[in-house]
């Protein structure tokens, strides 16, 4: 067996003196390179986390079509000055109209409340009541001035005036028969004071006997009081001016009544059996009214 024969390998030599002598060289770290999930999928294959960050990126719902367009929101207006002022002023334009309201409503009220007084308020014609009271209880004829008038008509109504002002308690002094004894000047006072300042008083004692005696001697009456529930009572119903007098319609309201036969409180108005007008003329000095005529009532 023949033996094979060796090649002969080139030389090789090497010099490695330098290689200590040389600097080192910085090599630069290489960084990894990121891998993706796409690289691990197939090309027809996507991440669907990756679909829903990228509709989150855009501003979509994830449920949303990509198509779909968000509204647009009306821009919210701007509020000015111009508008506060505004404002401001209907709220008080307002306000001064409910307080003219309530002003308008209250002079209305008061207006109304006035009338309603002035219509109804009697208070006068009660007054002319209160006045009239002594003459009308003597039920007189008629007659056209005072100096036409009865004397003894006269002279009871002034004494009945002069012993009942005051309540009856102006006088204290009475006689042995215990007649109240006035004097003869406060019954000529009361008679002015009825029948006007020129009314001739004529003092004397009656015929007849009656209520009350005259002493000429001490210039006195004794007065033997009476109740008057017998005699006929003024309702005063209407007032009325003609010239320089006024002109009453009185009514006679008789002691059979209701109204002065009355138990409750309930007011209840007076019915008259008869009419008289009293004609009324003002005293130049003292400004007040006295009887001046009486007369039936004129036929309308």
């Amino acid at each position: 067996m023949s033996k094979k024969r060796k090649k002969s390998i080139p030389g090789f030599s090497a010099d490695y003196r330098d290689a200590y002598n040389k600097p080192n060289q910085k090599i630069d770290p290489v960084e990894p390179e990121e891998m993706e999930i796409d690289d691990f999928l197939p090309e027809d294959e996507t991440n669907g986390d990756e679909e829903l960050l990228a509709k989150w990126d855009d501003g979509l719902n994830p449920d949303e079509p990509e198509d779909a367009v968000e509204p647009e929101q009306p821009a919210e207006p701007k509020r000015t000055g111009t508008h506060r002022r505004r404002r401001y002023g209907v709220a008080a334009g307002t306000l001064v109209l409910l307080l003219a309201l309530v002003g308008v409503c209250f002079i209305a009220g008061t207006i109304g409340k006035s009338i309603y007084r002035a219509a109804t308020d009697d208070s006068k014609l009660r007054a002319y009541d209160s006045f009239l009271t002594t003459v009308v209880m003597q039920d007189p004829q008629p007659f056209a001035s005072p100096d036409k008038a009865d004397e003894e008509f006269v002279l009871n109504a002034s004494l009945w005036k002069t012993i009942t002002a005051n309540g009856g308690s102006n006088y204290n002094s009475y006689d042995d028969s215990g007649r109240v004894l006035v004097p003869l000047g406060d019954v000529v006072n009361a008679c002015h004071e009825l029948f006007g300042p020129d009314c001739q008083l004529q003092p004397k004692t009656p015929a007849k006997e009656t209520f009350f005696e005259y002493n000429s001697e001490k210039n006195q009456f004794h007065v033997a009081l009476y109740s008057s529930d017998s005699s006929f009572t003024p309702y005063t119903e209407s007032a009325k001016k003609q010239g320089d007098t006024t002109v009453l319609r009185v009514g006679y309201v008789s002691p059979s009544d209701a109204s002065r036969n009355q138990t409750t409180s309930a007011v209840v108005t007076p019915k008259p059996t008869k009419y008289m007008e009293y004609i009324l003329k003002s005293d130049p000095k003292t400004n007040q009214e006295y009887i001046y005529a009486i007369r039936t009532p004129q036929e309308k």
